[in-house]
């Protein structure tokens, strides 16, 4: 009974980022649903950890699937991905970039999480084909 009372709020109110190891955790785990392209089961997960309505995070699941999809013969196969590196600004935001790697191209991913108080949460996921960009960036 203790333990049901104990989980019982952490699954209504979803995932705790409580440090910045637990926010890179949450990013590579994102990135490996990433890189086998279940953009679906992908963006479900980071959706624990984000508040935006869950009908929203859905949306940007099939945005990315349906675009990426689009893209699969210029960019050919997917081959994993890299971690290049983080960006901290202050103590309230964290930024992953990372690079899902086809044979032909990459494109670039950015993960923010947000501290306003005690935890982190997921802010923004953006990814796009400007590689050229990742020079300026890190």
């Amino acid at each position: 009974f203790i333990i049901t009372l104990i989980i019982l709020p952490l699954s209504l109110f979803g995932g705790i980022l409580e440090s910045e190891t637990s926010t890179r955790k949450v990013a590579d785990a994102f990135m490996k649903k990433v890189t086998s392209e279940s953009y679906k089961e992908a963006f479900e997960y980071l959706a624990e950890f984000w508040p935006l309505p869950k009908e929203e995070v859905m949306n940007l699941a099939y945005q990315t699937d349906s675009q990426l999809k689009m893209l699969g013969n210029r960019f050919g196969s997917v081959l994993g991905f890299e971690y290049i590196g983080q960006h901290k600004i202050g103590d309230s935001f964290m930024r992953y970039l990372y690079i899902q790697k086809f044979e032909k191209h990459a494109t670039r991913w950015m993960i923010v999480f947000y501290k306003p108080k005690q935890e982190w949460i997921v802010n923004n996921v953006m990814w796009d084909d400007e590689t050229y960009e990742i020079f300026d960036m890190n």
